[in-house]
């Protein structure tokens, strides 16, 4: 068994142990409680769960809100990627760029939910917001390798190496290698937040929606339900994401 083997075995085994143990303290709870309407039974969500998903519905608005996250990851990372690359060519526009996102970082999120909803459509609104919260993010992971090299543009700055050059030999590496580091922590990042934009905002075919009918309701298995095919799904987006990152980086 080599090296890396191991380490995945090890990796799958703490995960196994983390999930036996929060499924024992959430049937514990569930038993103490004794009320569905406050810890519903872990096995009447699993099984609500696999019922939705046998719902056509339910992958509608599973997938009508992935698409409101990949667009607003889309944005988000082409605007970072933009202001990063203007960062690194004029370093003394770093001040204001910076300024812009610590306003962005410091906005209440429902407090942006709410104005939104006078400006924007329902369905733009969780996209809107989700840009908001992971742009500042995305931006701070790229410039982060600016500053982790800045030997390169004290290079650049003594050999005269045109703005040009400066982004296609160095700027554009740099920030290439970290894209995949900000995919795997923004996207499931952005997956949640538009979910707390359509709860607010309720678009036709939206997760958000069916959590926020499912609590009208009083049908606290089905949110519970709801949210556990969301926790699996950005587990999965986060696992694959990671996996590639690494592959891209052992080849390179």
């Amino acid at each position: 068994m080599n090296k890396t083997t191991k380490k995945i075995l090890v990796n799958l085994a703490q995960i196994a142990g983390l999930i036996a143990a929060a499924l024992l303290v959430w049937y514990v709870a569930a038993v103490l409680t004794d009320s569905e309407l406050i810890v519903p039974d872990p096995w009447t969500v699993f099984r609500l769960a696999f019922e939705l998903l046998g719902q056509g519905a339910i992958w509608l608005a599973l997938l009508s809100t992935l698409a409101r996250a990949l667009v607003a990851f889309a944005i988000s990372v082409a605007v970072a990627f933009g202001l990063a690359l203007l960062v690194g060519v004029f370093p003394r526009t770093r001040c204001c760029a910076n300024a812009v996102v610590t306003f962005l970082r410091a906005l209440p999120t429902i407090a942006v939910i709410l104005m939104m909803l006078v400006v924007f459509r329902s369905s733009t609104v969780p996209v809107v917001v989700a840009f908001l919260v992971a742009f500042p993010v995305a931006y701070s992971t790229l410039v982060r390798q600016f500053e982790h090299n800045e030997q390169l543009f004290d290079v650049c700055k003594v050999y005269n190496v045109s703005a040009a050059n400066k982004i296609k030999f160095y700027l554009l590496p740099l920030i290439r290698d970290e894209l995949l580091s900000v995919a795997e922590e923004e996207l499931p990042l952005c997956i949640k937040v538009v979910i707390a934009g359509e709860v607010l905002a309720l678009p036709l075919n939206a997760v958000g929606r069916e959590m926020y009918v499912s609590k009208i309701g009083v049908e606290t298995a089905r949110v519970v339900a709801l949210t556990l095919i969301v926790f699996v799904v950005c587990f999965v987006i986060s696992g694959v994401l990671g996996f590639v990152r690494r592959r891209v980086r052992d080849r390179a």
